[in-house]
């Protein structure tokens, strides 16, 4: 039996994913949810007894706490936790705020990301040493963000083919659909180079033919804003306006991201400086704080726990599905690059991995999001067209902050944690004590939830 370690027993995850792995492998799966707490090890595991009921399957769940055992032998490891939970989250939201800067989502860039790379870098690490021991030839699909820094962080300690996973890519394919008036049938084939969330269509093509010619004939000199949906939803059910994406493309005439909820966190005028906010009744429905500028709404706490108890009901439908159905795919790739790299039956989609020369115009070894190719042999980064010199510097010093810190922890040194939180956009306009006040703060706050005492700077200890 091919064996499946889900590493985080996440409600959100595991069905949308555990459904689309029954789709692609008809044979009987041996899969094990490891979690720290077994309350949710064994709502997984009890999922995968209905899924068996529902679907007419044999296959084998077991939820675990012990990690070790339910690695060794793996042939696919699934990693989708969030060390330290909303708690911690929390902090990372609320401490940079006193310095004016209001992250929308915060789990990729700016202090917000920089604090969630150091609470979730040991984790990793600990990951990597088992995955070396226990299946060092398990393909690795990383779920958990920050996306870029943890993938990157797996692919240079452990042996295992790894590829970090997001919906952006697919969103940005609907959107340039919707553009065009596309069907299904004629979706467009989109290449893509940047950074997790934010990324950006270095070019694409419809049938054939060139798309930015397509797609400039359609706006016929109007603003992108007034041919885009006023918002969408993505695959979680997070919405997202676009405006902020529609600016960036009447400037640089490049698609980006279209997700502003995320865009706006790496744009060096977006959410630092004590943006002007104001709150908002999103559906008359629960209350957001709001960016006046582009209409983005942050994804609060509060917000992310009425998600995860939404996330709960989709983990409960399996009980309502007759006896005989058949598993409903969603549009996430990562069972296909499972299937691609167990079976050698390559697939090609986005994937984030480290920077071997795949994007020339961004730093080696910071991980990138590209077009790659999934196969027997691991995962295989595919060339990366140009993007114009301005974008390239609003994406440049996202990968340079990535990857100083990620030397800075594999090396523990705290002098060049500092020097990755300096130089991150979010906090160009603070003079370098308010940034080094600002990393002591998110230091001490990360303490209760990981191993993070080498980072205490010496003057700053009592």
């Amino acid at each position: 039996m091919t064996r499946i370690v889900f590493l985080g027993a996440s409600v959100n995850w595991v069905p949308r994913l555990m459904t689309d792995l029954l789709a692609v492998f008809p044979e009987p799966l041996d899969v094990h949810f490891v979690d720290l707490d077994p309350a949710p090890a064994e709502t997984c595991r009890a999922w995968g007894e209905e899924a068996n009921r529902a679907f007419g399957r044999r296959d084998r769940y077991e939820g675990t706490l012990d990690r070790r055992a339910a690695l060794r032998g793996a042939d696919a490891v699934l990693i989708t936790l969030s060390t330290g939970g909303f708690p911690a989250m929390a902090n990372d939201l609320a401490i940079p705020e006193a310095d004016g800067i209001f992250a929308t989502v915060g789990d990729t860039c700016g202090p917000a990301g920089w604090s969630r790379s150091l609470r979730n870098h040991a984790v990793f690490e600990a990951f990597a040493r088992d995955f070396a021991e226990l299946c060092p030839r398990a393909f690795i699909a990383n779920y958990t963000n920050p996306m870029a820094y943890l993938t990157g962080l797996l692919a240079q300690s452990c042996p295992n083919p790894v590829v970090g996973l997001c919906h952006a890519y697919f969103e940005t394919r609907d959107v340039l659909r919707d553009l065009l008036g596309l069907d299904e049938a004629h979706r467009p084939d989109v290449a893509i180079a940047g950074m997790n969330h934010f990324t950006w269509v270095t070019d694409f093509t419809v049938g054939g033919k060139p798309g930015y010619p397509m797609l400039e004939a359609v706006l016929a000199g109007r603003s992108l804003h007034d041919a885009l949906p006023e918002e969408t939803p993505d695959e979680i059910g997070f919405v997202s306006g676009h405006r902020l994406c529609a600016a960036l493309f009447d400037a640089y005439r490049r698609m980006p991201y279209p997700a502003d909820r995320h865009t706006v966190e790496f744009v060096p005028w977006g959410v630092a400086g004590f943006p002007e906010r104001r709150d908002v009744l999103y559906q008359a429905k629960m209350p957001y704080e709001e960016l006046a500028r582009y209409g983005v709404r942050r994804t609060a706490i509060r917000h992310r726990e009425a998600f995860q108890a939404l996330a709960r009901t989709h983990l409960d439908a399996v009980r309502d599905l007759p006896a005989g159905s058949s598993p409903r795919r969603s549009r996430e790739t990562g069972a296909d690059m499972i299937r691609a790299f167990l079976l050698d039956a390559p697939v090609t989609d986005a994937v984030n991995a480290p920077n071997a020369g795949q994007v020339p115009w961004l730093p080696l070894g910071a991980c990138v999001e590209t077009l790659g190719t999934v196969d027997g042999r691991g995962v295989h980064p595919l060339p990366a067209g140009p993007l114009p010199d301005p974008v390239v510097e609003l994406i440049r010093p996202h990968a340079l902050a990535q990857r100083w810190l990620l030397d800075a922890m594999r090396d523990r040194r705290p002098e060049q944690a500092l020097e990755a939180l300096r130089i991150d956009p979010q906090c160009r306009a603070l003079d370098p004590d308010r940034v080094a006040a600002l990393y002591d703060r998110l230091v001490a706050a990360n303490l209760p939830f990981a191993p993070v005492g080498f980072l205490v700077r010496k003057e700053t200890r009592p």
